[in-house]
């Protein structure tokens, strides 16, 4: 019941379908003969009966043979043997007028060359005048020696005539043919193994149509499937008709239940009109093309697509869509007849233009560049030539070689030039880099001696041969300027707040903290949090055993025993939600032991989160500008949008300072009680010694 209303809906459908512009006449890309024209004229009648098999198909026609895709297919085949022809009659006459003015041994050596090379498979017909050619005068010199013995008395029966020349053509001979049957073997294998790959194209093609329901994965399916299909390489000749029968057969099918459901089928005309645009402009971008023959190739390529690739759009663009692609066709095609009646004349044209861009490229080889600057701008020059030089179209054979080699040459000596000037760059920049850590080195050396009060001079004049030091790159700049005022900024600081040296004690237990840091980097976790935790307690106890430094120093170092610790943690493979908790664990370890270090965070979240709410409050009040029915305003909906973004952050933070404050004040109310208890044993103490004295 359903079937046959579906059927119903399709052949409804299909009455009311008439024929578009893209279905009333196809592009013809090749040269523009009255037979060509006239096959244009006859494909209106063509696509109605492509219509009519079509509404045949869904009423359950089994006849698959469609008399347009022939036609097509043979008239392609005609009109590309018929380009090639053309464009290599004139160069096989000549070739083959050249083979006949050489000797024999000449012949072979090109026959060998031409065999051997990488272009023999396009040199076939070359390599068969030259065979053809050497057997006609091998015959001719045979047929003379045969005479020669006969005469001076031999039995023409005994006559036995095959030189080396000939023994080594036959061997060259010989192995060209076993190589061109190896290449067409291969050629087979591979196209019997694409022809497998279509069939199980179209299988699963015909699968998606019986499953009778039709969903937007089994579209991109069916999208990807058409994809593949255009993909894949050529199939056995004589399988070729048959396998693009069925295949254009059953996408017919599918498309016909496609458009069962408008949804999808809006969908696809959107797709097709959406690429067969782009197939346009890039159409009208090849009438721009200096290089007229590769323009007509690549025309021909758009045409394939639109033909095979693509389906129709919706009516109301068919006609224009059509028309714009016709006109760009036809610009392209004039261009092509023009090209054809003065070709010596455009060839010349060409070469003039290619001699002048190959003069342009030799002054720039004349004026070398001193600098980065002047390289880059003298590159981007060179490269815009050398662009501009193989667009251009084709030039006489006799000056084409000679073209490219200067070509090649200017283009290998510039790169050398160039190579040469950066590689004297890198060795200026490294002699500039060892001359500024040098000026590091010994500025560390002032920071850590002794005297380092009484050399403020020398300071000061490195800081002056620093900014003498020629160019470096900025990478590796920044990096080394990060060292150089990180010491200076420490010197001068000693400076103004009158640092005095570490003491011998002090000294020592730097050292001691420093070893101990490094024992930290060879420890190795277990993968228990309870043992870690048991671990990270061992640490810190160890640590604040070793005793307390300076209040720069020993900030610092806690810093680095903490961030020790973190690092080994993370290496430990423990599970993402374990980790977070170690590492809150280790954080707040941190900021009990140093109060410095938790003050400063403190107030950075307590700073942050202060701006944050302020930035709150004034989006808020921006939000208020827009009246009730902005709602769906760009600028309305970006404020909203940054107001979520500012509340998560302000809980974030807000979570974090609560945390820190949390810690803050158990730390407080710890040091009021370790205060109240030293002050009672300060009181007991002195109670004590006055009834003692009493």
């Amino acid at each position: 019941m359903y079937i046959s209303i579906l059927i119903q809906v399709i052949l409804m459908e299909e009455n009311t379908l008439q024929p578009g512009a893209e279905e009333k006449s196809k592009p013809q890309i090749k040269n523009e003969s009255k037979l060509d024209q006239k096959k244009v004229k006859k494909e209106p009648k063509a696509a109605d009966n492509n219509i009519a098999t079509q509404k045949d198909e869904l009423k359950g026609d089994s006849k698959k043979t469609n008399s347009i895709k022939k036609t097509e297919i043979k008239k392609g085949e005609s009109e590309k043997i018929k380009s090639e022809k053309t464009n290599t009659d004139n160069d096989l006459a000549k070739e083959k007028r050249d083979y006949t003015k050489l000797g024999l041994e000449k012949l072979i050596s090109v026959f060998e060359k031409l065999s051997t090379g990488d272009l023999w498979l396009k040199d076939q017909q070359n390599l068969q005048l030259i065979n053809e050619v050497f057997e006609k005068k091998f015959q001719t010199e045979l047929n003379k020696q045969k005479k020669i013995f006969v005469k001076q008395g031999g039995n023409e029966v005994d006559f036995f005539f095959k030189p080396d020349y000939k023994k080594k053509f036959d061997k060259i001979s010989f192995e060209y043919r076993k190589k061109k049957r190896d290449h067409y073997k291969k050629q087979e294998a591979i196209q019997k193994t694409n022809l497998e790959k279509k069939n199980n194209i179209i299988n699963e093609i015909k699968e998606l149509i019986d499953q009778n329901q039709i969903d937007s994965k089994t579209y991109k399916k069916f999208r990807a499937l058409q994809e593949s299909w255009y993909n894949t390489g050529y199939v056995p000749r004589n399988e070729t008709q048959n396998l693009w029968e069925t295949f254009r057969h059953h996408t017919e099918r599918f498309y016909a239940f496609l458009h069962l459901d408008r949804e999808f089928r809006d969908l696809d005309y959107k797709h097709n009109y959406e690429e067969k645009l782009k197939i346009i402009e890039k159409a009208e971008e090849l009438k721009n093309f200096i290089d007229v023959v590769r323009a007509s190739r690549d025309l021909n390529i758009l045409h394939q697509k639109w033909k095979n690739d693509l389906g129709p759009v919706a009516k109301e663009h068919r006609e224009d869509l059509w028309l714009r692609f016709q006109k760009a066709s036809k610009a392209i095609q004039a261009k092509r007849q023009e090209y054809q009646k003065d070709k010596v004349g455009i060839m010349q044209e060409n070469l003039k233009k290619k001699n002048d861009l190959l003069k342009k490229m030799k002054s720039i080889l004349g004026e070398v560049p001193e600098n980065h600057n002047s390289w880059q701008n003298a590159l981007k020059n060179f490269n815009l030539l050398r662009d501009e030089f193989k667009e251009i179209g084709y030039v006489p054979a006799k000056n084409s070689k000679t073209l490219w080699k200067s070509f090649r040459e200017y283009g290998t000596e510039f790169m050398r030039k160039k190579n040469i000037f950066y590689k004297e760059q890198k060795k200026i920049f490294t002699v500039n880099i060892n001359e500024k850590k040098e000026i590091i080195k010994l500025s560390k050396n002032i920071l850590e001696s002794k005297n380092w009060d009484n050399c403020v001079e020398q300071m000061k004049d490195f800081q002056k041969k620093w900014k003498m030091v020629g160019f470096i790159p900025r990478k590796i700049e920044n990096k080394l300027w990060k060292d150089f005022s990180e010491i200076h900024k420490d010197y001068f600081d000693r400076l103004k707040l009158g640092f005095k040296q570490i003491s011998h004690e002090q000294e020592k237990l730097l050292k001691e903290k420093k070893s101990y840091l490094e024992k930290i980097k060879s420890n190795q976790f277990d993968k228990s949090i309870e043992s870690i935790e048991d671990q990270l307690e061992k640490h810190v106890q160890n640590w604040n055993n070793l005793g307390v430094l300076d209040v720069k120093n020993e900030s610092k170092m806690n810093q680095v025993f903490f961030k020790n610790l973190t690092t080994e943690i993370k290496n430990a493979d423990l599970e993402k939600d374990e980790l977070k908790h170690v590492l809150k664990t280790i954080n707040t370890k941190m900021f009990e032991y140093d109060s410095n270090l938790l003050d400063i965070e403190y107030d950075n979240i307590k700073s942050q989160l202060s701006n944050l709410k302020s930035e709150l409050t004034q989006l808020e009040n921006n939000l208020e500008f827009f009246s009730n029915s902005s709602t769906e305003n760009p600028l309305f909906k970006n404020v909203e949008k940054q107001i979520k973004s500012c509340e998560k952050k302000i809980e974030k933070f807000q979570d974090e300072y609560i945390y820190l404050k949390k810690i803050k004040t158990k730390k407080n109310k710890k040091t009021k009680q370790i205060e109240i208890t030293e002050n009672k044993k300060t009181i007991k103490n002195q109670e004590d010694s006055s009834s003692s004295e009493s």
